[in-house]
């Protein structure tokens, strides 16, 4: 499967509604959508989600702050690849918090970002979701992006957006990502 991040006003739209592994998830009410398009300052990342009752936030941490170890709550995870190993994972949380990190191979994080304030717009709707968005600069995003996936840990659960391989969720596995175009 090919994807194409087109400008805005366009969005590549990605539904993650599966387990890591292409299972359905058996919680219906864990699911998530990603809005992604290019914009003349960067790559624009908005997500919406269900808030669910039980939701695991950092509460200690006001809205827009970065938050280490952001995967041990709620959070939505955007991973962006670029040549070889090199890639960009990108986490907003349910509390509206963010987490963003470069790899430059599979699990060796080379970048922290601890200087990185983006505008982080959140917000909950009358639906009962919850919409978060940012934008990453170009000088974030890997050169020649060549792959990208999404995925979402919340309620004891983590989806994908495409399955990856083995026998527990690991979602460092850049060679199973589907392959994309800017």
């Amino acid at each position: 499967m090919a994807l194409t991040i087109p400008k805005h006003p366009e969005n590549l739209s990605i539904k993650v509604d599966r387990l890591w592994n292409g299972d359905k998830c058996p919680d219906e009410r864990v699911n998530c959508v990603f809005e992604i398009s290019t914009i003349s300052d960067g790559l624009h990342v908005k997500v919406e989600s269900p808030i669910l009752h039980e939701q695991r936030i950092p509460i200690e941490a006001a809205i827009g702050t970065r938050v280490e170890g952001l995967w041990n709550f709620d959070v939505v995870e955007l991973f962006l690849v670029g040549p070889g190993h090199q890639y960009l994972e990108i986490e907003l949380g349910a509390g509206g918090q963010f987490l963003v990190l470069g790899f430059d191979r599979i699990r060796h994080q080379s970048k922290d970002y601890i200087n990185f304030h983006p505008v982080i717009q959140f917000h909950k709707t009358q639906q009962k979701t919850w919409v978060s968005e940012l934008t990453i600069p170009w000088k974030m995003i890997p050169e020649n992006l060549r792959a990208l996936n999404a995925f979402m840990i919340a309620s004891g659960q983590f989806l994908a957006y495409s399955p990856l391989s083995g026998d527990k969720p690991d979602f460092h596995q850049p060679d199973f990502y589907p392959t994309v175009s800017v």
